[in-house]
């Protein structure tokens, strides 16, 4: 048995953004999981190592955090505190703590790391090379970002592995960090360290478990099953679906909710409070890829939906007029009931949770099909301000972001001459339509089925260009999957009451230019790790491109990267 270290730093200033607006009121590293803090799982761990000094570091709910974690952490431990008036990142932190440190190496963890791991084999490869770090390294889970090479980690930015945000570090970690206390990151300073000639090892154990507490899916899959915290109120008869109830929110007998939902007091500013003065929670809705986020408030009497925009993208800001002329005109949207002062953020109907996506029968795709066909032949929208249309720039822009956010990803050694000549003949058929108002974004997610009608939603980028886009938006949706002849029927429904019928030929050439976009979106859109679902799309995606193109090149690529690719991604 190697000496244990007898010191460790805690990481416990973060945000804990994904888990807004919950770590508004309870800081993250106090999120239970099995009924206790995880900084508290974390403590009373490290003290089992043989860990007697523990140096907290504090920024965000440093108040609750100093006061709390003394009155639960494992007895004969002895915490100090580091506080960040402003908050330093890894780096930083250590900089500030550099008093802490002696001649010995010790831990360092974050406070929401769940674990349960032997740190022998650390210890061990620690003292037999004497590295700068020691890092436990994750090979099954994870975003997968560190490359190993022979135990030795060769690239923080690229890889197989996982970092699990344990390291065992030496003193000399001090040399290679920012002497002033400015935010900075620990990678950094191993980076620089290797640069010199340090060595950073990579030690995975089988056996061990761990996870990321880092978001609501995250937490519930730590936790087995939903999370009523102390201080929520579930009724009897009300419907959890993997929900994380925080304090002070309620759920009435009768509704349903999921994922994270919050007290209205943290979940809404004063003037929401306002618009809904019954509100008893608040459930935040999955992300959907844009500037926008959406709740569901639920109040005594009923529940709405809640609506705010960033700043990152205008279209957002014309969200109102656009709702407005489309209602004037007889298409089924959302009714908005309020509207803030500041103009980012709206009250709306509740249209209901069940998306075309749901229910695909054929009755309802005629109506959604039917409400498509009637805008593209609305008349007067040239006095919308609208996104720029579908030109020969804007399909270009396209083919880039299918190059650069999805094939560089995931299929670099794709013939990439080819694939732009392929891609330029269809954008050059879909040139020679007549332009019409288009939703641009016409999947099945983008209409509700509510009391019968199909609810038209995400509606605010929209701009002129071929129906077929739309068309093909709708018909070759990668979550719905229809086959090749179906698609041909339903594009048949749709120009019985079209008013410019889509071709056969234009309807191929928008599917592929479609795709290509939607596939881009896929590549950016997973990499992230709060949209990381969207990569399981990407298989579908492709398997439409080899049903509806009839373009070689297309065809060969996509059964390429279906036999050699895609499997790691259903």
């Amino acid at each position: 048995m190697h000496k244990s270290p007898s010191k460790a730093i805690v990481l416990a200033a973060g945000f804990g953004s994904r888990l807004a607006p919950l770590t508004r009121e309870v800081p993250k590293p106090l999120i239970p999981l099995h009924g206790t803090p995880m900084v508290i799982h974390l403590l009373r761990r490290l003290n089992s190592w043989g860990v007697r000094e523990v140096l907290i570091n504090l920024h965000h709910g440093a108040d609750v955090l100093f006061r709390e974690i003394p009155a639960l952490a494992p007895e004969g431990l002895r915490l100090q505190f580091s506080f960040e008036p402003e908050i330093l990142g890894t780096g930083g932190a250590l900089r500030r703590a550099a008093w802490f440190f002696g001649e010995e190496p010790l831990w360092l963890a974050n406070a929401d790391v769940v674990m349960d791991v032997d740190p022998e084999s650390l210890i061990r490869a620690h003292r037999r090379e004497n590295p700068l770090a020691t890092l436990w390294m994750v090979p099954d889970a994870g975003p997968k970002t560190v490359r190993v090479v022979d135990g030795r980690v060769a690239d923080f930015r690229s890889g197989g592995m996982t970092f699990s945000g344990l390291h065992l570090l030496s003193p000399r970690i001090l040399r290679y960090l920012p002497e002033a206390e400015v935010f900075s990151s620990v990678v950094s300073a191993y980076e620089r360290g290797m640069a010199a000639g340090e060595v950073v090892r990579a030690v995975a154990m089988p056996g061990s478990q761990w996870a990321d507490v880092g978001t609501p899916e995250q937490w519930l899959a730590a936790e087995g099953g939903d999370v009523v915290m102390a201080g929520a109120r579930v009724d009897a008869g009300a419907m959890l679906e993997k929900a994380v109830v925080g304090p002070g929110a309620r759920i009435r007998r009768g509704r349903r909710v999921s994922g994270l939902v919050v007290a209205p007091v943290v979940g809404l500013n004063a003037e929401e409070r306002g618009w809904v003065p019954d509100a008893e929670a608040v459930e935040v809705l999955d992300a959907r890829g844009s500037d926008r986020n959406f709740s569901r408030i639920h109040g005594a009497k009923g529940t709405w939906i809640l609506m705010r925009r960033g700043e990152a993208r205008a279209e957002n800001a014309r969200f109102t007029k656009n709702t407005r002329f489309l209602a004037g005109k007889g298409i089924r949207v959302p009714e908005i009931l309020r509207e803030s002062r500041d103009g980012r953020a709206w009250l709306l109907e509740d249209a209901g949770r069940i998306h075309l996506l749901d229910a695909p029968t054929p009755a309802n795709t005629r109506k959604a099909l039917a409400a498509a066909a009637w805008l593209h032949g609305l008349k007067g929208w040239g006095r919308l301000q609208l996104e720029p249309g579908f030109d020969a720039a804007l399909y270009a822009w396209e083919h880039a972001l299918f190059f650069t956010e999805f094939l560089a990803r995931h299929d670099p050694g794709a013939d990439r001459a080819a694939l732009k000549k392929a891609l330029a003949r269809a954008a050059a058929r879909l040139l020679e339509e007549p332009r019409v108002l288009i939703h641009r974004d016409l999947q099945s997610t983008n209409f509700l089925l509510h009391r019968g009608e199909a609810v038209l939603i995400d509606y605010q980028g929209m701009r002129s260009g071929a129906a077929a886009y739309d068309v093909a938006s709708f018909l070759a949706d990668p979550y719905v999957e229809r086959s090749a002849r179906e698609q041909e029927r339903l594009l048949a429904v749709y120009n019985q009451t079209a008013l410019r019928p889509v071709s056969a030929a234009a309807y191929r050439a928008a599917a592929v230019q479609r795709l290509a976009q939607a596939l881009g979106a896929y590549g950016r859109l997973g990499a992230n790790p709060g949209t990381r679902r969207f990569l399981k799309s990407i298989p579908a995606a492709v398997r439409q491109m080899t049903l509806i193109s009839e373009d070689p090149v297309i065809q060969r690529w996509a059964g390429n990267f279906l036999n050699d690719k895609a499997g790691g991604m259903q």
